[in-house]
């Protein structure tokens, strides 16, 4: 087991599980009055190909920044290297992920490398290594998290909305306020619910809108979070957009979930850097 007094490794695991910003929050409307505008298959349509045609453009990216844990009234901070690969030049999924975690000095204290199949955690500091598949048991007994997935970790590091969009899915679109919107999503075969707080234009098709993802909160179980007081099991913040190659990508993220916080906030970004590459070997 990790050791418990060393919350500086943890945020290597947290830290790509859990992005946050602690610089300005954009400020969320108020959910009343919600006006409802469209559960069509033509306007449901529309949103699904037009996140689908932007996930498409994040295929790798390369940053650096710091990141903050606060956990049971203590403050951790570090800095960090981060590299993903997200998608390939075929469309296809290769979820991989490294993340380095420097203490003061810049002394390497903690790596977290995680593939599709694999994870190695190595926690430099006390010489532990932790590897196992790379499935959600595993990732929620190493970020204490429900559900977290690695493809869901890579889709947020570009400030994409998870992976809550899938054809079974039961979604439904509301109006806060103008040009901000929420997404409903209720995922029967997961078991929970997502909320996406949005800013911009509608899409018309995916090509059209300039939709902004400003907050993603997800609970576990099929509820109305309209009508309910249930706080949800991971809230995430985005702030603070840069345009990158034509694609924003927030600078801060902020997560909550239960008492723990964690900040990210990049000071270097990179997306579909042409020479990234990540090396994952695993211990045998």
């Amino acid at each position: 087991m990790i050791a418990r007094k060393n919350k500086i490794a943890w945020l290597a695991l947290a830290g790509i599980a859990l992005l946050t910003g602690c610089a300005s929050q954009p400020k969320i409307t108020a959910l009343h009055p919600i006006h409802f505008i469209d559960t069509s298959a033509v306007a449901i349509a529309n949103i699904r190909s037009w996140f689908a045609a932007r996930s498409l453009v994040a295929q790798s990216l390369s940053a650096t920044g710091d990141v903050t844990l606060e956990q049971s009234g203590e403050s951790n901070s570090a800095s960090f290297t981060m590299k993903s690969k997200r998608i390939d030049i075929r469309g296809e999924r290769i979820d991989s992920l490294s993340i380095e975690v420097m203490g003061p000095f810049g002394i390497k204290v903690a790596r977290f490398l995680a593939s599709p199949k694999q994870y190695a955690f190595y926690d430099l500091l006390h010489g532990q290594t932790m590897t196992g598949a790379t499935d959600v048991k595993s990732l929620e007994d190493l970020t204490h998290l429900h559900g977290v997935s690695l493809q869901a970790m890579s889709d947020l590091v570009y400030g994409l909305p998870g992976s809550d969009l899938r054809a079974e899915d039961s979604m439904r679109f509301y109006s806060i306020g103008e040009s901000r919107y929420v997404l409903l999503v209720q995922n029967f075969n997961a078991n929970a619910t997502s909320m996406l707080d949005l800013e911009g234009a509608m899409p018309n098709d995916s090509s059209a809108g300039s939709l902004m993802l400003l907050r993603y909160r997800r609970w576990n179980g099929i509820l109305n979070p309209m009508g309910s007081k249930t706080p949800p099991a991971v809230s995430i913040r985005f702030s603070e957009p840069m345009m990158v190659n034509g694609f924003p990508i927030p600078q801060h993220i902020e997560v909550t979930a239960g008492e723990n916080k964690l900040t990210l906030a990049y000071d270097h970004i990179e997306l579909n850097p042409s020479a990234l590459t990540i090396k994952i070997k695993m211990p045998q």
